[in-house]
This record gives structure tokens, sequence and C-alpha cells, in this order.
């Protein structure tokens, strides 16, 4: 009792800034891992070719929802809660009524050529229609949810995430269970909540600006995104683009498959986030006191960590889709270890490029982006059309690691522009443990029928983990102890955690974070 007494007592006394941090990744980790709980459910009750009806609605949602917000509901807005704090409820009902508009322009031109559309996307008129309902109103989640985080009032941010989850979960089962249709029913069962939480906020956000639109703020906002957008497809071509390519070249069955084992592989991209978010206030605390050694070090050891659990979860790859998916998935537990070991590069990339960020080096962001992008396009092509839809899962991973040369390439130009220095990381140590980690993750497919050697290296690798648990821990208490000093004033932000947040489990990777 008393030990329960202490954690209240301590737990009160932090900064609300940390208290609304703990509760976002609750929220967050909640919704992720209900997400993955169900995919058994689903994966059982639905053929890949009704898994990959909703897969691919999935990814064309998130092309057209880049079309109707212009991502207005990410880095503009909380630019905009900044520059605009005297009149943040103004500033989102014309960040709420921008997003409307375009959503009804591009309905009207939906409808004049609907069957064009309906043949490029292989969806019929009624959920089509279905997408731009919840395209009308879901922006709004983004920008309430997005505006609470700000002003740390977690609290309802985390109420409504946890009763969005359960009832996207819910009412998703029950429809798919009654429906002959189960594609399409898990898509409407999704529409259907997301349409009706969005109205709700809709209106709440309208009443609350008082003003449905103010040029001002529209100019600000629509002149930092558009030169934003082209990156922001370029991140989306190289996360999700795969499986409309797979739906195109092979078809929805194929797509359903590969959807499933994506989501595997994206299991850890919980820890991932959370590691990341957790290194930004201690990474930039080093940078600015230069302490160049101690920086390098300390990554290194979190590459490594990193490393060793993707490899411990690769390893596990032919367990996990037993339990995830009944036979007709199983062919795509190959897909897991390309995809795991993509995350690992995406998220050293990430943390190199934080020091791009440190230093305001970031015009040439959009370039590397986009490039990625092609590459990605043009090797999905010749990957899918000669060795078949699996090769999308190598693809990804070779672009992420294109992704983490280029960008350690520009953070060394950064670093040596800024400050004069030559290097920030140890290339060739970072270049040994991603050589090393390749080979090991290869070599792991080779043993998926091998089971006495594959657990032979599973028990390795925990050896390894135990032997330097020491280490770990003191890096930990390291990154901790910067992060209790974080400003109270600076601003909790984060992707919106909306629909797109609760379906990036379901079937996606996650932008380059």
């Amino acid at each position: 009792m008393n030990k329960i007494k202490a954690l209240l007592k301590k737990y009160n006394d932090i900064p609300v800034a940390a208290k609304a941090a703990i509760w976002f990744v609750f929220a967050s980790t909640l919704q992720r891992g209900i997400a993955v709980i169900t995919t058994p459910i689903f994966s059982r009750l639905m053929t890949p070719e009704q898994y990959g009806q909703y897969n691919v609605y999935n990814s064309w949602l998130n092309i057209f929802t880049i079309l109707t917000t212009l991502r207005l509901n990410w880095e503009a807005f909380n630019k905009g809660m900044s520059k605009y704090k005297d009149d943040r409820d103004g500033y989102t009902s014309t960040m709420q009524t921008i997003t409307f508009v375009i959503t009804g322009v591009l309905f009207l031109i939906y409808l004049l050529f609907r069957e064009r559309v309906n043949a490029l996307t292989e969806l019929p008129t009624f959920i089509m229609v279905a997408m731009f309902a919840e395209l009308f109103v879901m922006p709004a989640v983004d920008f309430w949810s997005l505006r609470k985080r700000y002003e740390y009032q977690y609290r309802p941010v985390v109420l409504r995430t946890v009763i969005f989850t359960i009832l996207n979960a819910a009412i998703g089962i029950a429809a798919v269970w009654l429906s002959d249709e189960k594609g399409y029913a898990r898509i409407l069962s999704c529409t259907l909540v997301n349409f009706c939480f969005g109205v709700m906020l809709f209106v709440y956000n309208r009443r609350k600006g008082k003003i449905w639109f103010r040029m001002e703020y529209a100019v600000f906002a629509i002149s930092f995104v558009l030169p934003l957008v082209l990156h922001y497809f370029s991140q989306y071509v190289l996360d999700q683009f795969d499986r409309i390519m797979i739906q195109k070249m092979v078809g929805l069955s194929a797509a359903g498959v590969y959807g499933v084992a994506y989501n595997a592989g994206m299991l850890l991209k919980i820890l991932t986030s959370s590691i990341r978010n957790a290194l930004i206030p201690w990474q930039y605390d080093r940078l600015e006191k230069r302490k160049f050694r101690e920086l390098d070090d300390v990554l290194f050891l979190v590459f490594l960590l990193v490393a060793v659990c993707m490899l411990l979860f690769t390893a596990f790859a032919p367990e996990l889709m037993m339990i995830l998916a009944d036979e007709a998935y199983l062919e795509a537990t190959y897909v897991i270890p390309p995809v795991t070991m993509g995350l690992f590069f995406c998220f050293m990339y990430t943390v190199i490029a934080n020091v791009e960020f440190f230093y305001d080096q970031t015009k040439y962001t959009i370039f590397v982006s986009m490039s990625g992008a092609v590459l990605n396009i043009v090797l999905n092509y010749f990957g899918i059309k000669y060795f078949g839809y699996i090769a999308a899962a190598y693809t990804t991973l070779f672009c992420y690691i294109y992704f983490a040369v280029v960008h350690y390439i520009y953070m060394s130009i950064c670093v040596r522009k800024a400050i004069g220095v030559r290097r920030v990381f140890d290339f060739r140590r970072i270049s040994l443990l991603s050589a090393g980690f390749l080979v090991i993750g290869i070599a792991m497919i080779l043993l998926y029928n091998h089971s006495i050697f594959r657990y032979t290296v599973i028990v390795a690798a925990c050896v390894l983990l135990y032997l330097n648990r020491k280490r770990f821990t003191e890096t930990i208490s390291q990154v901790r102890s910067v992060k209790r000093g974080k400003r109270e004033s600076e601003p909790v932000t984060d992707e919106p955690d909306a629909a797109e947040a609760y379906r990036e489990t379901e079937e996606t990777s996650g932008a380059p974070e």
C-alpha cells in the first residue's frame, strides 16, 4: 500500500508535459496493440482477397487524404498553434474549412469522372462515396487531437482514443462476422465509426472557433505546406504504394497476404517510435553542448539494441505468422524479415536526420524523399514483375538503406558547414553493424526450416542482451535525465492519432519518423 502511495505521489509531482507524454504513449500503444490483437481474428474471418480489399482501400484513402488535407493537420497546425496562440479556436476552424472545401471540390471531380476513378482504384461507387464522407469530417478529429496535445490536455484525447479503438475493433469484427462481403464490411465499419466521431468534433470545432474562415490563417498555412506536399507524397509512396502495385500487377489476394505479413513486421514500430521520441531531447542537448563523442557512443549502443531486437523478432517470424493468420497467409512469412530490417534502417536515418533538423538544414530533404520514392516505384515494378510480390518488401528495405546512406552524407555536409566538425557519428562502426545486421537477418531466413539452429541464434542474441544489460540501463538513465529536464512549456507533438493511426498498424509502415 505504501509503495502505491509513493508511486502516486511521484506521478503527481512530475510536470504536466511529462504526464501528457506518458499518457499519449499509452494511448498510441493501446491503439496499435488492439489492432495487432484483432489481426488474427480478421485474417481468419476474411479470405486473402477480402483482406486485400481492405488493405488496398486504406492505401487509396491515404492518397486522397494527402490531396484533401494537404497535410494541414500535421506540422502546419502545430506551427499555427504557436503563431496564433491568441486565437487558436479561429485557426482551427479555418483549417477545418479549408480541408472541407478541398474535399468538396475533389468529390465533385470524382462524381464527374467516377467511372475512370473506380476503374483505377478497383473500388465501387458506394465505397468511394463512403471514403469521401470520411474525408469530409476526419480532419476535424486530427485538429481537435493536436490542439489537446499541444495544450497537454491528455485526458480527453486518451478517452477518445480508447473509445474509438474499442468501437472500431468491435463493430468491425461484428460486421465481418455477419456479412458475406467481408472486405467491404470491414471498410464500412471503419468508415462509420470515423464518420460519427468526425461529425461530432467538426461541430465542436466550428462552435468554438465562431468563424468559418480567416484569410491570414489560410495564407500562412497553405504557404507553409505547399513546398512539403511532394515530400508527403514521396513518403507515402515509400510506405504504402507497394500494396497498390501488388494489387495491379498480381491481384487482391496477394495484396491481402502481403498486408498481413507487413502488419506483423510493423509491430516493432511501437518500439522504434518510443525510442525515437525519448531520444530527441537528449540528442538535441548533446548537440547543443557539442558532446559528439558521447552522442556517438550512446547512439551506437541504441542502434545495437534495436538491431538485436529486430533480429529476435525476425527469428520468430514463422511462429508469429501461425498466430496471426491461417495457412492461406503463411507464404508471406518471408515478407517479415525485409520489413523488419527496413524498420531498423528507417530508425537509423531518422536519428541521423535529427542532426539536420537541429542545425535547420532541411532544404534538400524533399529531393531525398522524391528520389527515394522514384527509386521505390522502379524497383517495385521490376521486382514484382520478375520475382513476385515478396520482392516489394526487399525493394522497400533497399530504399531505407538508401535513405540512411544519403542522410548520413547530407548530415555530414551540414555539420561541417554549420560548425566545422568533420563528423558526428563513426561511419565505420555503423557500417559494420549494418552489414552484420543484414547478413544475420538474411541468414535467419535460411534457418526457418531448421529450428534448432534458429533457436541457437535466438539464445545467443538473448545472452548478448543480458551481458550488456548494465550498459543499456546506463544509456536509458542518461536519456531520461535529460528528458526530465525538458522545458515544461515545450509542446508535445506527434502525428494525428485518429483513424489513420489505428489503421497504420494494420496495413502500413511508418512514415519516416
